[in-house]
């Protein structure tokens, strides 16, 4: 029997065991903000420890603690099976149908925060990466598993302060266990340009408005609309990645649940006005207006290019205000489908499921940005209730945790290959 029916056999027979540790990495705490995670990287790193694994706990400071453990040899290639634990606030409890942090298992779903994004994907890395341990496969190169705090926030103390310290030089492939369609890992994914903007007016009496005083807050509105224009930018994306700009697009419109229409999104820059905040009373012009805004850059443009931009439309409509970068902020960024990394796992996942697999594009950001600019191409693969990702009643099918787990496995002993001796 391969080496590779053996561990998928054994993820098989120890399930129960990778849904356990799914419901007790929900079970723990790490809503960012504030980001504290503390206790459930000390809980994965234990969980390791007792299977004889080799770790080390990284700490960034303000309790955003990564998780590092390799095996296998030096070789050729060399594979990081990658996640966050962090996750976004549980919000409103009241509109949660059951306990936020439940972890348990009803109706063939796992729940709770993180179910989908990304607790379930975690524990399938993790016990992928233990049941290799276990049974000893020799791989013909070097496996590391990464556990890192501060993606919900887009801190920089999470994959980006890990991979800036150096101790994954030299990865050549990367898997990163995000939520996605169960046959469809997203392989790219739209820049992130994140902006504040700050207008500046004249206070005066309400009562004189607009004969005395220059209103921060109605400038602030003339600027919002004007800067709708950025959906008009046209990108010029480069000739090898344009057919996956194209399948991305039918995936989301037959797929996604958005509907007709959606696929223009990867065609387009998207501007997001989410907070507005000016002025100091109902009576009082408001002299200062801010304004945070989110825009997501589609393959073909830069963050440089919408902001300026920015610049133009603003200048047009006759408004001043200071533009000041915010929170995510990345290039458009992509691992082609031709990479090994990308047709291991997307083969590994056909031979699994029986179903046709290819990777898309998505338009959110994620730690793949600071994979790919740090020269390691990588995808992303998670079993999710895409429905529920950021919601209230977040969980994920059971059978996909199960799978998700079996995936990684096979990619990295397809990716690494095996020693003979």
């Amino acid at each position: 029997m391969s080496w590779e029916q053996q561990v998928l056999d054994e993820i098989d027979r120890t399930a129960d065991e990778l849904i356990g540790l799914a419901g007790d990495l929900i079970r723990i705490p790490s809503e960012n903000p504030p980001g504290d995670c503390t206790e459930i990287a000390e809980f994965i790193a234990a969980v390791l420890r007792k299977e004889g694994v080799e770790v080390d706990v990284l700490d960034a400071g303000q309790g955003r603690l990564s998780v590092l453990s390799h095996q296998g040899q030096p070789g050729e290639r060399h594979l990081v099976l990658a996640g966050h634990s962090d996750v976004v606030p549980v919000g409103d409890v009241s509109r949660w149908s059951f306990p936020p942090f439940a972890g348990d298992v009803v109706d063939g779903y796992l729940r709770g925060r993180g179910a989908s994004d990304m607790k379930a994907g975690l524990a399938g890395i993790i016990h992928a990466y233990v049941v290799m341990h276990r049974l000893g496969v020799p791989l013909n190169g070097r496996l590391s598993l990464a556990a890192v705090p501060d993606e919900e926030a887009g801190g920089p103390l999470g994959a980006d302060w890990l991979l800036d310290q150096g101790v994954l030089d030299g990865a050549t492939g990367a898997v990163i266990a995000e939520p996605a369609e169960r046959t469809h890992p997203t392989i790219g994914q739209k820049g992130s340009n994140w902006f504040r903007l700050t207008v500046s007016g004249r206070p005066g009496h309400g009562s004189l408005q607009p004969l005395h005083g220059t209103n921060a807050n109605l400038q602030a509105a003339k600027a919002i609309l004007a800067l709708q224009g950025l959906w008009e930018m046209v990108p010029d994306a480069p000739a090898d990645v344009r057919e996956l700009i194209e399948s991305s697009k039918v995936f989301a419109e037959e797929r996604e649940g958005y509907g007709p229409g959606i696929g223009a999104v990867f065609d387009h820059v998207t501007i997001n006005v989410g907070t507005i905040t000016g002025g100091s009373a109902t009576n009082v012009v408001a002299d200062t207006c801010v304004v945070e805004i989110d825009t997501r850059v589609p393959i073909g443009l830069t963050r440089a290019q919408v902001l300026a931009r920015v610049d133009e439309l603003l200048a047009e409509a006759g408004v001043e205000a200071t533009v000041e970068p915010l929170g995510f902020r990345s290039e458009p960024n992509w691992t082609l489908p031709g990479d090994p990394i990308v047709v291991e796992l997307v083969g590994a996942l056909r031979d699994l499921t029986g179903e046709p697999a290819e990777g898309v594009l998505q338009w959110a950001s994620s730690d793949a940005r600071t994979f790919r600019s740090h020269g390691i191409p990588v995808l992303q693969y998670g079993p999710a209730e895409l429905s529920t990702i950021h919601g209230f009643d977040e969980r994920a099918p059971v059978a996909d945790v199960v799978l998700a787990a079996k995936t990684y496995a096979s990619t990295t002993i397809r990716y690494l290959g095996v020693r003979d001796d």
